[in-house]
Formats: structure tokens, sequence, C-alpha cells
């Protein structure tokens, strides 16, 4: 899993329960890929969302921080004029950040213009990271009645997949705690495969709704 999750160029690798595994399969990747160790499946998913809420107020703040640069910017008669910048701010402030802004404006010179379209072409991608964020999801990978088809899952930009330990796979409380249970289709006398081979076929699942091919 941790050699595949470096292929993958997944964020991190979370390991819960004894901090001791073996390594010999990981051919040293281990020293490259942010590896944690969490006691328990309840305080992995806890750290996971407040992570997920820390980078979404940080975006908002990144956010409010470029509206109140316009609004000086406005104040001192440079680019767009003192109410369009009073209610750019205003928006960050209390919408966090709306998508769907208006990319429209005012006439100006060519520096002032082009100093607007850089600060709403900025705010337009803070709009798409927080939306992203925002749609995370804690998927549960395991084959059990009510779980969805991984081929026609749609998986989200940002998102924590569960894996059991061989034999007794997810425990009830990770079953619990998922967003989402994704199965892997499967149509022989076997329908297992181990934890390191769900895990790849999972990641390059993500991979291809999400990553762009390289030439």
């Amino acid at each position: 899993m941790v050699r595949t999750a470096n292929a993958f160029q997944a964020k991190r690798v979370h390991i819960v329960g004894p901090h001791k595994w073996n390594r010999k399969g990981a051919l040293m990747t281990e020293l490259y890929q942010h590896v944690e160790n969490h006691p328990s499946i309840t305080e992995l998913v806890e750290c996971w969302k407040l992570r997920i809420a820390g980078e979404i107020a940080a975006a908002q703040s990144q956010a409010s921080a470029i509206a109140l640069h316009v609004h000086e910017n406005a104040e001192n008669g440079h680019g767009a004029g003192m109410n369009d910048a009073v209610s750019l701010n205003e928006g960050r402030v209390t919408e966090c950040a709306p998508s769907g802004m208006s990319m429209d404006v005012p006439a100006a010179s060519g520096a002032e213009n082009g100093n607007k379209l850089a600060y709403m072409t900025e705010l337009a991608a803070i709009d798409q990271r927080i939306a992203e964020l925002k749609a995370a999801r804690v998927i549960a990978l395991d084959i059990i009645p009510g779980a969805v088809p991984m081929e026609t899952y749609c998986f989200p930009k940002r998102c924590l997949m569960l894996f059991g330990a061989e034999g007794p796979g997810l425990s009830e409380k990770a079953l619990e705690l998922a967003d989402d249970v994704v199965y892997i289709s499967q149509f022989g006398s076997v329908r297992s495969i181990n934890a390191g081979a769900a895990a790849a076929v999972s990641m390059h699942a993500w991979i291809a709704q999400h990553a762009a091919p390289q030439s």
C-alpha cells in the first residue's frame, strides 16, 4: 500500500493500530511517503476531517485577504470602483468565496484591468478549491450489501480511502464512519483480493478520473 501510494502520489498513508509493520514490500518508499499512525479509526477520521476544515478556513481567509486588497486599492483610486470593491469584500466574508462570480470589469487602463482580472482569476481558483474540499468524503472499500460498484462511482477530488486488514476486513466502526462504501467488481469463484491489490485498483480508479495523463 505504501509503495502504491507513492506511485500514485497519495498525500498520506494512515496506519490504524500498532506502529510496527512489515516494510519489506514498501521498497524504501516509506522514506518519501508521508506515513501517519493512529490509535483508532475514530481518531483517524476525526483528524482527517479537522484537516479538511482547516484547509477550508485557510482558503476562505486567503479569499478575504485578496478581497481586502482590492478594497484598499479602490480606496487609493486604483482598479475597480469603491462600491465594487466593498461589494466584493462583503461577498467574500459572508458567502465564503461564492462560486459563479462575475468576471465583468469596468473600463480602466490596461494595467488596472489586468490586475483586476488576475485577482478574479485567483479568487475563482480559490472557489474551486473550497468546493472540492467541501465535497471531500470518507470512502470504505468493502464488498457488503448496499455498497456501490467502483466502476460507476465518481470519486471526489479529496477523499480518505479505508482498507481493512487481511482476513477480517474493515471493522463495523470503520463502515459506520464512512460516507460511502464502494466495492471492486469481481467475477471469479473467489470474490476477494488482498488489501494491497485493492488499494492499487482503487487509487488508479481515482487517477483515471482526476489526474491528467503525462505525455
